[in-house]
């Protein structure tokens, strides 16, 4: 009877202790802080990995990372990101879809990897981005699309890339854009109209390209408030060589290489 009765104390005693376990561990899981930044930068990560709804910046820098597929991001429980880094990677595929749900997403960085191309409609449904770094790739422009559709897009960086070409279709799809920075690629030919579109275009980068001549037309009646055209062809024609000019420099530059461009033009 004894051992009978020290059995059930003994079952009692051993409930309480998980019961006050488990209250102690519940208690734990509600109060536990969300993480608000997941930084796993140079781990030799291949894939993104499993996140939380409440992470708002996700830095994935230095690794392996070749490919994002359809709606990674929001498979992955990212639903409040703000801020994307991805430089240094191997990204060359990015699915159309990649970076759709992130509805608070602001700001992606995507340098040096391996990417070629966009699709148009990858950036589409964030209606809150802001900027994007995609220098150092090996992006290139299509004649007969536009590069990217986005409604808020104000910073694009495009600089170390393989671009030859802007044609008059190349930013129409970015309409909001004030800072365009396409240095240190080959550049040799601009459209008549290719920047006509970017009616709040406030800073232009065309360093160290092969730019060397600017048109009235490239811009329509809205001239950039600053371009940077240094080493670049057309900067080297002056003495000295031209650097940053400001907006109603650009004006005058324009109008002097009209003249010089007919002057030098066979008759």
């Amino acid at each position: 009877m004894s051992c009978v009765l020290n059995l059930v104390i003994f079952a009692i005693l051993w409930q309480k202790v998980l019961l006050h376990f488990v209250d102690q561990y519940a208690s734990k899981a509600a109060t536990a802080k969300p993480i608000d930044q997941i930084v796993e930068m140079g781990q030799g990560i291949e894939e993104i990995p499993l996140g939380q709804t409440q992470t708002r910046n996700l830095n994935l820098a230095y690794n392996h990372i070749s490919t994002l597929p359809e709606f990674i991001f929001y498979n992955k429980s990212y639903k409040a990101l703000t801020k994307i880094e991805l430089y240094q990677n191997k990204i060359n595929n990015i699915h159309v879809t990649a970076f759709r749900g992130l509805k608070q997403l602001t700001m992606v960085a995507l340098s040096d990897n391996n990417i070629t191309s966009l699709d148009p409609y990858t950036f589409r449904h964030n209606s809150k981005l802001e900027k994007l770094d995609l220098s150092r790739n090996r992006i290139t422009f299509n004649r007969v699309g536009v590069f990217l559709i986005s409604r808020t897009l104000e910073t694009l960086t495009m600089s170390h890339n393989r671009i030859e070409q802007i044609y008059e279709v190349t930013f129409m799809g970015v309409p909001k854009l004030r800072n365009l920075i396409l240095d240190g690629n080959i550049l040799y030919m601009l459209a008549q109209n290719s920047f006509k579109s970017l009616n709040e275009l406030q800073y232009l980068s065309l360093a160290n390209t092969g730019v060397y001549r600017l048109s009235e037309s490239m811009f329509g009646n809205n001239l950039p408030g600053i371009i940077d055209l240094q080493e670049s062809p057309l900067a080297k024609r002056f003495d000295p060589p031209l650097k940053k000019i400001t907006n109603n420099e650009v004006r005058s530059l324009i109008k002097i290489d009209q003249y010089i461009f007919i002057s030098d033009t066979p008759v």
